[in-house]
């Protein structure tokens, strides 16, 4: 099998060191992953095994040579492929599936200057119905929902006969059955000695596919871990350098609730079905169910980027209309989006500028800008949130996924909200940085209404008061969180209950 080892690995910046001295070693046939907090040090990782950091310390070998990698080509030559996190950085908005799973035969067409499409939608359908996907390769990549593009990415990977597939947060927007899929996937290529490094958040998805465990802390080699050694509270003591404690803030009660938001009867073209709830001021609203089911739409209704075709939202007591989100940003409700990189960051700009900009006239006088007023309210909200660095000239960009996530988080705070939304906020994110997301969301609800919208049943059972189940549309259930288990959850988010029953009356 194909070995690659990699050996005191260094990488500094002026005034940091992002990798200090790390070995890591990846087997044909293996799943190793790498785990650690936001800034660990697995990026700069990822970003030397696959050349886009020409220079660094340490060496690594495939097979007992040792072989230069410094630029990505040197890395495919080596038979090195990775899937980002951020898959649109690398898709073709405005190429179809097909060309951009085939991409290269764009660039070196086999026969003259002219691409056949009819061929090569052809080998594009033979390679997704090989991996049991189904997607219009004829569809523009800019169409596809982003479970979609994370599986078209991960496809284009697999198509090219990587000898080492690193694979980063490959999950994080993918459905349960998405995610079965794609783990049937990893296992045939394991059989074919293809070798990974998996890089996750999740640590229930590394205690079932990983063969062993490295994790990284301040850039540093923390533990590792085989299979049958691996331990998650261990893990998360290795990630965060202390006991990891209680995740979940600890539910208290904020004396009698009060009604905020009155939802009734809210559909839309076919993909909201008579959708009616209550959120009240004083407790986390949850909703869960399988990506598809219909939660960020409605979350996308309630903030006002889409028009319902029926029903009525009552805020405080009063019928309110969106005609854009700003009006939805004027009464006080606030999202914070799935695609937080593209929804919720402008990421070529500071970090100041993305916090204060849906309120810059607060800091305005005459037309100008105070920087220096800004600048105190941006440092306060930075403090706030624990965001590091303490720079708010910093690009958002530069900053890990769990920074990103608090400076989207952190604008919704310059002024009190009547209702906060959070659509799938820990996606890609640390466990110490969840911790926080779900501290705040816990704090905001003594005097707001907090929904919080995620597809991790789990975590909707930990953090919420009371449960909203969402499928294909619609609401089909409605829970204490306290009393009800994940098992009925998850049968309701599936069907699973009325498939059971059907089977049953059938028999």
């Amino acid at each position: 099998m194909t070995i690659l080892k990699a050996t005191g690995l260094r990488k500094t910046f002026p005034g940091v060191v992002a990798l200090d001295h790390v070995d890591l070693e990846l087997h044909g046939g293996k799943i190793h992953a790498l785990i650690g907090a936001n800034g660990a040090g697995k990026s700069t990782l990822i970003k030397i095994l696959t050349g886009y950091y020409p220079s660094y310390e340490g060496q690594i070998e495939i097979n007992g040579q040792i072989v230069s990698i410094h630029k990505p080509m040197d890395a495919f030559h080596h038979g090195i492929e990775v899937v980002h996190q951020e898959v649109d950085t690398t898709l073709v908005p405005y190429l179809t599936v097909a060309e951009n799973l085939l991409i290269e035969k764009l660039a070196t067409p086999e026969s003259g200057f002219f691409v056949r499409k009819n061929e090569l939608n052809r080998q594009a359908q033979q390679i997704l119905s090989g991996l049991q996907l189904e997607m219009d390769v004829r569809k523009q990549a800019a169409d596809l929902s982003l479970p979609q593009k994370q599986l078209l990415v991960i496809a284009r990977a697999i198509s090219r006969s990587a000898s080492f597939l690193i694979l980063d947060e490959p999950t994080a927007s993918l459905s349960l059955s998405d995610v079965e899929r794609l783990f049937g996937i990893l296992r045939e290529l394991k059989q074919k000695g293809v070798g990974f490094l998996y890089v996750s958040h999740r640590l229930a998805e590394i205690q079932e596919i990983a063969d062993e465990v490295t994790i990284l802390r301040a850039g540093r080699q923390a533990a590792h871990f085989d299979r049958s050694e691996f331990d998650l509270s261990k893990a998360v003591e290795a990630m965060l350098g202390s006991p990891p404690g209680e995740l979940f803030p600890p539910r208290q009660p904020f004396g009698e609730l009060a009604l905020v938001m009155d939802v009734r009867q809210i559909s839309q073209g076919g993909r909201l079905k008579d959708i009616s709830f209550q959120v009240f001021r004083g407790e986390v609203l949850g909703i869960t169910g399988l990506t598809g089911a219909g939660k960020t739409e409605l979350l996308q209704v309630l903030s006002g980027c889409q028009k319902p075709d029926q029903g009525e939202i009552i805020l405080n007591g009063k019928k309110i209309r969106f005609r854009l989100p700003k009006d939805a940003i004027r009464m006080g409700i606030y999202l914070i989006p799935e695609d937080r990189r593209n929804l919720g960051l402008l990421v070529e700009n500071p970090i100041r500028a993305n916090i204060t900009l849906p309120f810059t006239q607060d800091f305005s006088r005459l037309g100008f800008v105070q920087i220096n007023k800004e600048r105190q309210r941006v440092f306060q909200i930075m403090d706030r949130l624990r965001l590091v660095p303490r720079n708010p000239e910093m690009p958002a960009k530069n900053l890990s996924g769990g920074n990103q996530q608090k400076v989207v988080i952190g604008k919704w705070l310059l002024r009190q909200p009547a209702v906060i939304l959070f659509d799938e906020a820990t996606q890609g994110i640390d466990v110490g940085a969840k911790r926080e997301v779900y501290a705040i969301a816990r704090e905001l609800a003594q005097n707001a209404g907090v929904i919080f919208s995620s597809s991790d049943v789990d975590e909707v059972l930990g953090l919420a008061d009371r449960v909203l189940v969402m499928r294909d549309g619609r609401i089909v259930g409605e829970f204490d969180a306290e009393r009800v288990d994940r098992q009925q959850v998850m049968e309701l988010a599936t069907g699973a209950t009325r498939q059971m029953a059907q089977m049953a009356a059938q028999e």
